[in-house]
Protein backbone atom coordinates (compact mmCIF):
# COMPACT_ATOMS: atom_id res chain seq x y z
CA UNK A 1 0.00 0.00 0.00
CA UNK A 2 2.17 3.30 1.34
CA UNK A 3 4.18 4.03 3.92
CA UNK A 4 2.84 6.44 6.43
CA UNK A 5 4.72 8.28 9.13
CA UNK A 6 3.53 9.37 12.19
CA UNK A 7 1.10 12.37 12.07
CA UNK A 8 2.76 14.94 14.28
CA UNK A 9 1.04 18.08 15.20
CA UNK A 10 2.26 21.40 13.83
CA UNK A 11 4.62 22.95 16.50
CA UNK A 12 3.98 26.19 18.30
CA UNK A 13 0.60 28.48 19.99
CA UNK A 14 -2.57 26.63 18.76
CA UNK A 15 -5.37 29.56 17.84
CA UNK A 16 -8.07 27.26 16.84
CA UNK A 17 -10.58 25.82 19.25
CA UNK A 18 -13.17 23.26 17.80
CA UNK A 19 -15.88 21.46 19.79
CA UNK A 20 -17.32 18.01 19.18
CA UNK A 21 -20.53 16.18 20.54
CA UNK A 22 -19.79 12.45 21.14
CA UNK A 23 -22.39 9.56 22.65
CA UNK A 24 -21.34 8.57 25.85
CA UNK A 25 -19.80 5.04 24.53
CA UNK A 26 -17.37 6.77 22.27
CA UNK A 27 -16.40 9.62 25.50
CA UNK A 28 -15.30 6.70 27.05
CA UNK A 29 -13.82 4.30 24.26
CA UNK A 30 -11.63 7.25 24.09
CA UNK A 31 -10.87 8.32 26.98
CA UNK A 32 -9.99 4.73 27.82
CA UNK A 33 -7.60 4.80 24.80
CA UNK A 34 -6.20 8.14 25.13
CA UNK A 35 -5.24 6.73 29.09
CA UNK A 36 -3.98 3.53 27.61
CA UNK A 37 -1.65 5.66 25.44
CA UNK A 38 -0.97 8.09 28.06
CA UNK A 39 -2.09 10.80 26.27
CA UNK A 40 -4.50 13.74 27.39
CA UNK A 41 -8.09 13.56 25.70
CA UNK A 42 -7.41 16.25 23.41
CA UNK A 43 -3.69 15.26 22.02
CA UNK A 44 -5.40 11.67 21.78
CA UNK A 45 -8.48 13.57 19.98
CA UNK A 46 -5.92 15.85 17.57
CA UNK A 47 -3.38 13.23 16.70
CA UNK A 48 -5.90 10.87 15.58
CA UNK A 49 -8.04 13.64 13.46
CA UNK A 50 -4.84 14.31 12.00
CA UNK A 51 -3.52 10.48 11.37
CA UNK A 52 -7.22 10.58 9.32
CA UNK A 53 -6.45 13.86 7.50
CA UNK A 54 -3.13 12.49 6.40
CA UNK A 55 -4.87 9.38 5.26
CA UNK A 56 -7.53 11.43 3.52
CA UNK A 57 -4.61 13.16 1.75
CA UNK A 58 -2.60 10.67 0.52
CA UNK A 59 -5.13 8.44 -0.94
CA UNK A 60 -6.28 11.61 -2.82
CA UNK A 61 -2.79 11.83 -4.12
CA UNK A 62 -2.85 8.45 -5.40
CA UNK A 63 -4.22 7.24 -8.48
CA UNK A 64 -5.03 3.49 -8.70
CA UNK A 65 -5.81 1.24 -12.20
CA UNK A 66 -6.35 -2.15 -12.66
CA UNK A 67 -3.35 -4.38 -14.03
CA UNK A 68 -4.61 -4.26 -17.44
CA UNK A 69 -5.23 -0.53 -17.67
CA UNK A 70 -2.15 0.46 -16.33
CA UNK A 71 -0.32 -1.71 -18.51
CA UNK A 72 -2.67 0.28 -21.57
CA UNK A 73 -1.63 3.35 -20.40
CA UNK A 74 1.94 2.83 -19.66
CA UNK A 75 2.21 1.36 -23.49
CA UNK A 76 0.44 4.96 -24.87
CA UNK A 77 2.85 6.84 -22.46
CA UNK A 78 6.29 4.61 -24.02
CA UNK A 79 4.59 5.20 -27.49
CA UNK A 80 6.26 7.45 -29.55
CA UNK A 81 4.20 11.15 -30.44
CA UNK A 82 1.90 11.76 -33.22
CA UNK A 83 1.60 15.07 -35.09
CA UNK A 84 -2.06 16.23 -34.98
CA UNK A 85 -1.53 19.20 -37.81
CA UNK A 86 -4.76 20.81 -36.33
CA UNK A 87 -3.68 20.35 -33.20
CA UNK A 88 -0.34 21.64 -33.87
CA UNK A 89 -1.14 24.83 -35.79
CA UNK A 90 -3.54 25.70 -32.61
CA UNK A 91 -1.00 25.88 -30.51
CA UNK A 92 1.07 27.59 -32.55
CA UNK A 93 -1.54 30.05 -32.90
CA UNK A 94 -1.82 30.41 -28.97
CA UNK A 95 1.53 30.92 -28.26
CA UNK A 96 1.83 33.90 -26.27
CA UNK A 97 -1.62 33.64 -25.49
CA UNK A 98 -1.63 31.96 -22.19
CA UNK A 99 0.82 32.69 -19.33
CA UNK A 100 2.17 30.95 -16.16
CA UNK A 101 0.84 32.25 -13.01
CA UNK A 102 3.22 30.68 -11.04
Amino acid sequence: MFVMTPASPTQGKMGARKELRLHRADEERIRAAAAATGLQEADFIRQAALLRAQEVEQRLSLSILPVEAFAAFRAAVDAPGKVVPGLARAAEASKGLLTDAG
